[in-house]
């Protein structure tokens, strides 16, 4: 068994605080459970920098490595992907009623409110909108009739 040291990795990134850094973050990956891209027994530091010098991965990792823990804080152990929450969200978006629907069950509510309100009250609604005045002309017609 070769040793594996930082100049072995100096082939590969050619900043040897790139690589301390890479390392150390997928050393600790590997120490909370990480599966090792090369066969190796060895402890979590050598394995990263064999995995470095071994073109196995790069200084995109970083980003690998953040999203999969994102994914696996919002996520959890459920084994449920981003992809199934997007479809999901999606489907009950299909589900929402439309606009046109809300508008015409919001008129429907405004006459049912209209019909509560006093005749003596239909004097303060001055400032009310052109249609909620005549929902109320009408519904005091009926009521006179």
């Amino acid at each position: 068994m070769a040793r594996i040291t930082i100049e072995d990795c100096l082939k590969v990134i050619d900043n040897a605080f790139d690589i301390c850094s890479l390392a150390g973050r997928r050393a600790k990956d590997l120490a909370a459970g990480a599966e090792p891209l090369i066969d190796c027994d060895d402890k979590p530091t050598v394995i990263a920098l064999r995995e470095i010098a071994a073109e196995k991965i790069g200084m995109d990792y970083f980003e690998i490595s953040n999203k999969e823990k994102i994914e696996s804080q919002l996520f959890g152990s459920s084994g449920i992907t981003e992809e199934e929450v997007v479809n999901e969200l999606s489907q009950k978006l299909d589900e929402m009623p439309s606009v046109d629907s809300l508008s015409s069950s919001s008129l429907t509510e405004t006459l049912e409110v209209s019909n509560e309100i006093p005749l003596e009250a239909t004097d303060q609604i001055e400032e009310a909108p052109l249609e909620i005045k005549k929902v109320i002309e009408d519904s005091d017609e009926i009521k006179s009739e």
